[in-house]
């Protein structure tokens, strides 16, 4: 029998596309990541702005365009003028470690659990015993694992969009202007999710996905920074996937903004996509380890 065909057996409510209890403990595997990336996304863009406005404006563009070598503006992505403006100010929350490295923790961690993490764990075997098609599996875990970025770049805006609407700078820019910053976000945690469940799905052990993932991740940075830095090697920069996270330059506002972010997202959702069918089709061909 094909390894993707439908178990024989049947059960009210499932069928060889869908199973309401393998997506009801997907969510529930991923429920305490999502509830502490929520809390933290939802008290993070206050606690920066709050803490930000200690410093008025004169003195931090003093700082920014009198201080700082003019070179320094390669790491930054933008111009200096432009990160002296409330709205840059705000921008930078995105690049922060704790809105980068969660939303990166995010699609690595549940990337690595759709195939590898039940075969550790020993659990395959359950949901292989379901009437469901094995691509069935890895796409729910997929649809759950989007559907919670979605979820957790939703608490991201509200966070940040009410901070900017009634905190110490409220009324300095519109909070709109940071729709496209945010959908940046979620297509990182997509793309990011996309290629750690592929790997995935042609592994055995979830540490060594992790570690496949946090690999691919430093060279990602290496790969950019290299770009931005060198200019005989810039070229290198476009081999990074995270050239393609540039929250910072789409808080500008306008259609300039929009055409950005379609060209950013296109290349992050795309990859994540791709990754993730790459991976179905891995999953449901290879043959799985005997439970130990």
């Amino acid at each position: 029998m094909d390894h993707d065909d439908p178990r024989s057996t049947s059960a009210p409510g499932t069928g060889p596309f869908w199973n309401r209890a393998i997506w009801n403990k997907t969510w529930g595997d991923q429920r305490v990541l999502l509830l502490s990336l929520a809390a933290l996304w939802a008290a993070f863009p206050w606690l920066y702005i709050l803490l930000s406005a200690q410093i008025e404006m004169p003195a931090f563009q003093n700082v920014l365009l009198k201080v700082i070598p003019d070179d320094w503006q390669k790491l930054s992505g933008v111009p200096f003028s432009e990160v002296a403006t409330y709205a840059g100010r705000v921008a930078l929350a995105f690049v922060d470690p704790v809105v980068v490295l969660a939303a990166t923790v995010w699609g690595i961690t549940r990337g690595s659990d759709a195939v590898s993490g039940p075969l550790e764990r020993g659990t395959m075997e359950m949901l292989l015993a379901a009437p469901v098609r094995r691509s069935a599996i890895f796409l729910t875990q997929a649809l759950a694992t989007t559907a919670a970025a979605a979820l957790l770049c939703g608490v991201l805006l509200a966070s940040v969009w009410t901070v900017v609407a009634l905190g110490p700078w409220a009324g300095k820019v519109a909070p709109e202007r940071f729709l496209p910053a945010v959908a940046n976000v979620f297509g990182l945690m997509v793309c990011m999710a996309g290629i750690s469940a592929c790997v995935s799905a042609a592994d055995s052990h979830r540490w060594r996905t992790i570690g496949i993932m946090c690999g691919l991740y430093v060279t990602a940075i290496l790969t950019k920074l290299v770009g931005r830095l060198s200019g005989v090697l810039g070229w290198v920069g476009y081999l990074s996937v995270l050239n393609a996270y540039e929250p910072q330059r789409l808080v500008g506002g306008g259609p300039e903004a929009w055409r950005m972010l379609a060209w950013y997202d296109g290349i992050l959702l795309g990859i994540g996509i791709v990754a993730y069918l790459i991976g179905a089709v891995i999953f449901s061909r290879r043959d799985l380890p005997a439970p130990l």
